[in-house]
């Protein structure tokens, strides 16, 4: 049990808060090293790359690039050429009034020629040549600076530098437009270019301490708006021979750089094809459109980095603890989207970049380390229930309950875990297939009631019982115990599932029935009430049958013992036999202990065994009746006044049983009423709570009944007043199988005489 509740814990509670605090703590510290190291980079490289290819638009117009291409290598010879080709390229440039030029060819090494280019490049007066900034420098120096010849240097009109960042994947995507090294500092060589286009590009950053490292300062990501060849390109030997108008390079940003593959100067770019290489004056051609352009794509700080990485980790770390795993995986996948989406929004709306591989990780990794630690838990949990329930349930001696058992011996843990499951899965399926059987079998109308009262399940016999008030299996019942004890005519139905109900007398249902009410508790394993089994066993034939020995007890007892005395007493006494009021009085006390016995089966007769229900006229039946009383009428001078009319009274029921009843009631007036009297009899139809019936009154001028006698009239051995003539069970007989007609019959007679009112439902023969 320690075991169970440890495990238990690990579900819920403590331990579950634990184990999500280190998945929250160990995912939060991988996204942090994530977005603060340069690990992810190679991942955020591929998305930034993809957003830099959906930027593709038109090249800058004001940008041309004089182009040192194979055509005219294949013109003016092998490379490198002599000074002065470059010296008649800038004359000619010259002479087309272009806006800036940036000669990005590398003059580093002296040469003869060099007297020649210098002067061209001073006449022009707008030419910047480029340096190249190195590191570690010769003979131990941290850096050092290839620059033009000293005369080149004071003829051009700036200098610059072509350095790249190349990043670990060996792609330029961006460019220091200053290069520091101690004290000093180089701008780009572009970055003129850019100021004569009307670009204000960042000024040169405060340098650090002398004898400092080679610094890139102010790098800026380039906005490539498509792969190489975008913009304006003329062939070097075009310009050099007057084949280019005028008016084409006027006013132009002129930069002229080598762009034939056996050069070297090519890079990869993102936005060039896979495999494909761009030409370095391409690069600075993007760059220039860049800082034109107002500058490439921001990223943000390394701060708003941590912050916008760990923010959706977050909310998925607090779904698990809310949701459930479907929901919660939805949300995973769902912040991964919106991360990715709102990278790309940023991005192509705002031009900023959010390295997003950081987020994604910890997103992807959050859920399925939860998931396992959950499902780590759920499944020790589950095997400890199993083998505890294993242990500790209770065998049900039923042939073919499949026994829990571990029945795997082979394969890894889970699916051993599975079939020991399965096994268990398997009883509880035949355990519960075997209690709702045993529930619908049970041979009492029986209900599983909630703590509150609401009915949960219900058998057979209690939907028979209370019918339409009880939902059929399968449908979610909203009845409560109240309903169907209302049904019953019983107003208080705690009182029956109380602890202490034990003593509590019988139901007497509207319908007749008698109903003895039995419930018990049900209780799980820790002992909290779950509900009720609730059972209404239909005593009514128990009920029959203690009132029949009560009365045949009271029959033999009383009743048949006393005329069965009367004529001991007679026998035994000195009385004349010959008289013939000797026997007369014991052929009396005879024919009474023969009425009794009469009585007392007929009412039993009336009160157990079946009818028969045949379709026949009342009206037959009532004259029918008094044709077999006309001999004790005709006999003390009373007139049956049986009804004439014509029409038929439908009723349906036992012939026998009615013609007795009628009878019964035609010989009870013929006693109590005067002799040489009447007894009226009228029979109509009507109607009663909306049901069409037929009505028999039988009226005789007798005294009528006290109060007394009208409280025991229709009980067993019941009398009239303190005449004891009749054994007392005709009436009782009439009750009865007027009850069960569907009828009911009543006393409605006064000081003038006795009136008994029969009434059965009137019925329509098709």
């Amino acid at each position: 049990m320690k075991a169970q509740g440890w495990l238990g814990a690990r579900l819920t509670g403590r331990r579950a808060l634990i184990e999500w605090g280190l998945v929250a703590a160990l995912t939060a510290v991988l996204v942090g090293w994530l977005s603060l190291s340069p690990t992810a980079d190679r991942a955020d490289n591929l998305m930034y790359d993809a957003l830099i290819r959906l930027q593709d638009g038109p090249a800058d117009e004001s940008v041309v690039i004089v182009a040192i291409d194979d055509r005219s290598l294949n013109a003016l010879g092998r490379w490198p050429w002599p000074r002065e080709v470059h010296a008649a390229l800038i004359d000619r440039l010259a002479e087309t009034g272009p806006r800036a030029v940036a000669y990005d060819v590398l003059f580093t090494e002296p040469e003869a020629g060099d007297a020649a280019l210098a002067a061209a490049v001073a006449r022009a007066g707008r030419v910047r040549l480029p340096l190249l900034v190195d590191a570690p420098g010769q003979n131990g120096a941290p850096w050092q600076v290839s620059e033009p010849s000293p005369e080149l240097v004071r003829a051009a009109a700036g200098l610059g530098h072509v350095n790249m960042i190349i990043d670990g994947d060996g792609v330029v995507r961006r460019a220091p437009l200053y290069m520091q090294a101690g004290p000093r500092s180089w701008a780009q060589l572009i970055l003129p270019l850019a100021e004569a286009g009307g670009a204000a590009p960042p000024s040169s950053p405060v340098g650090p301490e002398p004898g400092d490292a080679l610094i890139a300062a102010a790098p800026e990501a380039i906005a490539y708006r498509g792969p190489p060849g975008r913009f304006r390109t003329l062939s070097f030997v075009d310009v050099l021979n007057g084949e280019v108008p005028a008016d084409f390079l006027k006013d132009r940003l002129v930069l002229v750089g080598a762009t034939a593959p056996g050069l070297g100067d090519r890079y990869a770019t993102p936005a060039a094809p896979h495999g494909e290489l761009s030409p370095g004056v391409e690069i600075q051609a993007a760059l220039l459109q860049t800082l034109l352009e107002g500058g490439g794509p921001r990223t943000v700080s390394p701060a708003w980095v941590l912050i916008l990485s760990l923010a959706p980790l977050g909310l998925l770390v607090g779904g698990f603890l809310t949701l459930r795993p479907a929901i919660n995986m939805m949300l995973g996948a769902g912040l991964i989207i919106l991360t990715l989406g709102l990278t790309t929004a940023a991005f192509l709306m705002a031009g900023l970049w959010f390295p997003p591989a950081a987020a994604v990780a910890g997103l992807a990794l959050a859920y399925p380390l939860w998931s396992w630690r959950r499902l780590a838990a759920a499944s020790a949990y589950m095997q400890s229930e199993v083998e505890t329930f294993r242990r500790e349930a209770a065998p049900i001696p039923i042939a073919g309950l499949a026994p829990v058992a571990a029945t795997a011996r082979q394969g890894d843990v889970v699916a051993r875990q599975v079939d020991t499951l399965r096994a268990a899965l398997r009883q509880l399926r035949d355990l519960d297939r075997f209690i709702a059987d045993a529930l619908r079998s049970l041979p009492d109308a029986t209900v599983v009631a909630a703590p509150d009262g609401r009915v949960l399940v219900s058998n057979d016999r209690a939907l028979a019982l209370f019918g339409s008030a009880l939902k059929s299996e399968g449908e979610e019942t909203t009845t409560h115990l109240a309903d169907l004890f209302l049904i019953l005519g019983e107003p208080s139905w705690r009182r029956f599932v109380a602890d202490d109900a034990h003593e509590l007398d019988d139901i007497q249902t509207p319908a007749g029935q008698v109903l003895k009410v039995a419930a018990a508790g049900l209780t799980d394993a820790e002992g909290r009430t779950l509900g009720h089994i609730v059972r209404f066993a239909d005593m009514t034939g128990v009920r029959v049958a203690e009132r029949q020995r009560e009365q045949a007890l009271q029959l033999l007892s009383h009743d048949m013992r006393a005329p069965q005395v009367s004529i001991l007493t007679l026998l035994e006494g000195r009385q004349d036999r010959a008289d013939p009021a000797f026997e007369r009085r014991i052929g009396d006390y005879a024919r009474q202990t023969l009425d009794l016995a009469e009585g007392y089966v007929q009412l039993a007769r009336a009160e157990t065994q079946p009818y028969r229900s045949l379709v026949l006229d009342l009206g037959q039946v009532l004259v029918d009746a008094a044709d077999t009383l006309w001999p004790q009428a005709s006999a003390r001078g009373v007139t049956i006044q049986a009804p004439e009319s014509e029409d038929e009274h439908l009723v349906q029921g036992d012939p026998a049983l009615l013609r007795r009843l009628l009878t019964n009631l035609l010989d009870n007036a013929l006693k109590y009423g005067p002799a040489g009297g009447v007894i009226a009899c009228t029979l109509d139809t009507a109607e009663e709570e909306g049901r069409p019936v037929c009505i028999v009154r039988i009226r005789d001028q007798g005294p009528g009944l006290s109060d007394e006698a009208k409280r025991r009239l229709f009980q067993p051995f019941g009398h009239g007043d303190a005449d004891d003539r009749g054994s007392g069970l005709g009436l009782a007989f009439v009750r009865t199988v007027a009850r069960r007609h569907g009828g009911r019959v009543a006393y409605e007679g006064d000081a003038q005489g006795a009136v008994f009112v029969l009434v059965l439902p009137h019925v329509t023969e098709a």
